[in-house]
């Protein structure tokens, strides 16, 4: 489970929550803050019962990130996607920059564009650059579509739901700068002619400033992106009855051991137990390969795997030494995690 694109990432937006929030967390730690009326509405969700991030069309409706060098482009390639769904065209001899890193006038700036023409587009916002522009308006009102705009080493493509409906050989990229800030449903430039704003929902936003992807890595079919890989310990409640879970199908399991059922060296009246989640928003449980080792000497001293929500249980250890719990990937997407100094609780 999780995102292979996580590493990756400089912004990661889900645009969901309860109806009415004003908060727009990004996964990858940005403070993103509006102005004007954005809000999060459950009136439409990209996903069910999310809710997405409603821009009313006014003049100051945006959500904003502060300048940040994680907003730098390498020049040669980059990755924007999302979900919209759009409830009007920009006016007649206006467009909408509706994904802006970086100002106006900068070499450094990137915009992701929707134009009267029902056209979608992307450009560094200065005159002289060569643009990267669809045909035939295929960006449509009161319906969700997935669209990512993708450069890697200049060679250009727009998807619309995982096709590709244009391309460029040779799009001028982003360079130089120390900083960008981003701005999402409006550029705020001073220019009317560009300055038209958002009016629709907005969701599952991704920004990757210096890695391009295709579209078998696209938008998500069935659910939101996923994000990283953490292992969560807690205390154990006193005499819980946990059920140790099933190992899976493909793993070879070990006869029970016959008569000799004391651990004389690592067994004692101690107990361990904890949840293993991928980081979301919010998190959400996973099953994964746990292992415990003492943490004086790194001897491994339990194995299990996490179940369906998460839960783990060491039982019946030395109750008196600290102890290392490592959970692996085996899925190979991310590294292990390691929640260290753990002492057990005693059980009654």
């Amino acid at each position: 489970m999780g995102d292979p694109l996580w590493p990756l990432l400089n912004a990661g937006l889900h645009l969901s929550g309860s109806n009415g929030s004003t908060s727009f967390p990004d996964v990858k730690g940005h403070t993103f803050t509006r102005s004007g009326g954005v809000v999060i509405s459950t009136a439409q969700s990209r996903f069910a019962g999310e809710g997405s991030a409603y821009f009313p069309g006014g003049a100051n409706d945006r959500l904003s990130c502060a300048a940040s060098s994680d907003f730098l482009f390498d020049g040669s390639s980059l990755s924007i996607s999302f979900s919209l769904y759009l409830l009007a065209y920009p006016a007649t001899g206006t467009e909408c920059r509706m994904i802006n890193i970086g100002t106006n006038g900068s070499s450094a700036a990137f915009c992701v564009d929707i134009n009267q023409y029902h056209d979608i587009g992307a450009y560094v916002q200065i005159s002289g650059k060569n643009s990267l522009f669809t045909g035939g308006g295929p960006v449509a009102l009161n319906t969700w579509q997935d669209f990512q705009v993708s450069v890697f080493n200049r060679q250009a493509l727009i998807f619309k739901n995982g096709l590709i409906i244009a391309s460029r050989p040779d799009l001028d990229m982003p360079s130089g700068g120390t900083t960008n800030i981003v701005r999402i449903g409006g550029d705020q430039s001073g220019y009317p002619s560009v300055d038209a704003p958002l009016y629709g929902y907005l969701s599952q936003l991704r920004i990757m400033c210096k890695s391009g992807r295709n579209d078998s890595a696209y938008v998500p079919d069935s659910g939101p992106f996923e994000e990283g890989f953490s292992l969560d310990y807690v205390r154990a409640a006193p005499v819980v009855p946990l059920v140790r879970p099933a190992l899976p199908a493909w793993k070879a399991v070990r006869s029970p051991p016959g008569s000799l059922l004391l651990d004389a060296e690592h067994g004692g009246r101690g107990r361990i137990v904890g949840t293993v989640k991928n980081k979301g928003v919010p998190d959400y449980p996973v099953s994964r390969r746990v292992r415990l080792l003492r943490k004086r000497d790194g001897v491994l001293a339990r194995e299990t795997w996490s179940d369906a929500a998460g839960n783990y249980v060491f039982d019946h250890i030395r109750h008196d030494l600290t102890y290392v719990v490592m959970s692996h990937d085996h899925t190979g997407l991310y590294n292990a995690v390691i929640d260290d100094a753990i002492t057990p609780d005693l059980i009654p």
